[in-house]
């Protein structure tokens, strides 16, 4: 019975990661370039209402296509811890690919990254 309600509890969990990573989505997706990178730069979101239906390009997509998505998206974060997570922000790659041409790193834009992460010491 223990399992029965553990294993119902996850599967609630796991939809409502799932319901916010959407509505997340949908959010992100209606943001402009200078809004995006406000967000990135201070962590706070902009102060408008949530995109009405149709808006975002998820909005069309059926529910077990949004799940693969949002799985593949899981995977791409899971594991990483904060160091990798910050230089990912700074670089605009995992720490294991090398740099190059395309690496978005400048010392102005790490640290004002340190600085809305906390992450003086890393």
């Amino acid at each position: 019975m223990a399992t029965t309600s553990r294993n119902r509890i996850e599967r609630l969990e796991a939809e409502l990661q799932f319901r916010f990573w959407v509505r997340h989505k949908r959010w992100l997706d209606s943001l402009s370039i200078d809004e995006l990178k406000a967000y990135a730069e201070t962590g706070q979101y902009p102060g408008r209402p949530e995109p009405p239906p149709g808006m975002s390009p998820i909005d069309n997509m059926e529910r077990e296509e949004l799940r693969k998505l949002w799985k593949e998206e899981e995977q791409t974060w899971s594991g990483r811890n904060r160091e990798e997570m910050v230089f990912f922000c700074l670089h605009g790659h995992w720490p294991e690919r090398a740099c190059g041409t395309e690496c978005m790193n400048t010392q102005e834009r790490e640290r004002e990254i340190r600085f809305h992460c906390g992450a003086n010491n890393v």
